[in-house]
């Protein structure tokens, strides 16, 4: 046999074993379906089953698979027997609360953990709350009273102050918007860039959790206002690798008990507000938000929205992307930025600024002349997309985190097994280059934003008003 028949025959292998692959986690996915308390007994069986199916299978399609499904039983079993005693059924119910199942899915995490390319550290500024209150004290300040040390910060002299708490702990610091404040008045960024970010909409955290302390981390995250979801637990205390795996440079900064720090990424951003999604790396279930093709950094869908949305908000100028990146669909992310946007006080005039961005990239067709345009089409692509604000359940919650862990597992069978995707992008001369996209040039109008925010409503009920048949979904 040649070796070109040979290196067939082995690329056919991972891909039959990536179809074998794909059914197991859909199988897996279809066990959480039902009522919590059944989820542990469902996703065992279905566990054990697939790993029957799977040493049946031929040699050369079975090594890619029976590695991982031998780990995800190990930890089934230790979930159900934590003293290496045989329980009951009644009692692994008990013991395993599925419907809570953040800290199980963290743990499956770590089964299907995808190993990022070595890239240079990043180096690390700090600067105190005490000496940014001395170095701008018309913006910032820090008080005492019964929540501990209060950091007080606001956009200019004339403005109202907004308060925070610090962290008490060291092991728990501020991400997101609040450590954007400060390297936003320390790098001495446009009012405009900062008062986007007061008030701030979420309180987020990092935290680094010991093999004892997590419930007190929680607790403190919880007092400092964060939800249970905005915590995010890391291994590694590494402030370098913190910051290297956010999102985008303006996020490359965190606030807590011993002040700021930040990189150099970021004060860049700051000061210029230019915006960057971050090298291809991996953050466990959420991925990578840019990938490499044909040599060229590219940025997925959804760090498109990222980009679009610090831009429309203001929190930033300007991003650049590739023409080539004209080709990558926003999609689902018209859907979720726009339900996101609609909830805000400036609906109509970060709809107008989001459809406009759009344009610029390259993400509206031809005939949509407007945000619910674009919309519309968005919607007949993903019909199921809920527009409603209802609080998710726990049972929710564990299944949408349950998703998110099937996807990063199948990001590790095509990156460690080398299976690629097919990608449409058609290459033409010149895509390589790379354009400004911003708002600059464009100007709010008052009565179109007006009328925007008015039409949300009805938009809302024309798509959602005829549901689609229980076959028709079942098809799709």
């Amino acid at each position: 046999m040649s070796n070109g028949e040979m290196a067939h025959r082995e690329l056919r292998s991972e891909e039959i074993a990536y179809q074998h692959f794909q059914q197991t986690v859909d199988r897996c996915l279809k066990a959480l379906e039902g009522e919590p308390s059944t989820w542990f007994i469902r996703l065992y069986r279905t566990v054990h089953r697939e790993k029957g199916l799977i040493q049946s299978l031929p040699e050369q399609q079975r090594v890619f698979l029976i590695d991982e499904i031998e780990e995800v039983l190990d930890l089934l079993r230790e979930w159900a027997r934590p003293e290496g005693e045989k329980r009951s059924r009644e009692s692994v119910v008990r013991a395993v609360p599925f419907s809570v199942l953040q800290e199980r899915v963290h743990e499956l995490e770590r089964v299907f953990a995808i190993p990022n390319r070595e890239t240079a550290p990043l180096e690390v500024h700090r600067i105190s709350s005490q000496e940014l209150a001395q170095r701008f004290p018309d913006q910032i300040e820090l008080v005492t009273d019964e929540r501990g040390v209060v950091m007080r910060f606001r956009a200019e002299k004339a403005d109202a102050w907004t308060e925070l708490a610090v962290p008490a702990r060291g092991d728990i610091l501020y991400k997101g918007g609040v450590p954007r404040i400060l390297l936003k008045i320390l790098a001495g960024s446009p009012p405009s860039m900062l008062r986007a970010e007061i008030p701030m909409n979420d309180i987020d955290m990092i935290a680094w959790p010991g093999k004892d302390n997590k419930a007190e981390i929680i607790e403190e995250g919880l007092r400092l206002g964060a939800d249970l979801e905005g915590i995010e637990m890391v291994e590694d205390p590494d402030m370098s690798e913190a910051l290297k795996v956010r999102d985008v440079d303006l996020n490359q900064c965190l606030f807590g008990r011993d002040g700021l720090v930040y990189s150099g990424n970021a004060m860049e951003a700051m000061r210029t507000g230019m915006l960057h999604i971050m090298d291809p790396l991996e953050r466990g279930l959420y991925g990578a938000e840019s990938f490499f093709y044909s040599g060229m950094k590219m940025t997925k869908a959804r760090g498109m929205y990222r980009l679009i949305k610090f831009v429309a908000e203001g929190k930033a100028q300007a991003f650049d992307q590739t023409m080539l990146n004209r080709q990558v669909d926003l999609g689902i992310y018209w859907l979720v930025l726009a339900r996101k946007f609609a909830k805000k006080k400036n609906a109509g005039e970060l709809l107008n600024r989001f459809y406009e961005i759009g344009k610029r990239a390259g993400q509206v067709r031809e005939g949509e002349n407007d945000i619910y345009d674009v919309l519309s089409r968005a919607r007949e692509q993903f019909p199921f997309f809920a527009f409603s604000d209802t609080k998710q359940s726990e049972a929710d919650i564990a299944r949408w985190l349950s998703r998110k862990l099937a996807k990063m597992a199948n990001r590790q069978f095509r990156i460690t097994r080398g299976v690629t995707t097919s990608a449409d992008y058609v290459r033409a001369d010149g895509d390589d280059a790379r354009e400004r996209i911003s708002l600059d040039g464009y100007a709010d109008d008052p009565e179109r934003d007006a009328q925007t925010a008015a039409a949300w409503e009805s938009f809302v009920r024309s798509v959602t008003a005829a549901p689609v048949p229980a076959q028709e979904r079942q098809a799709a």
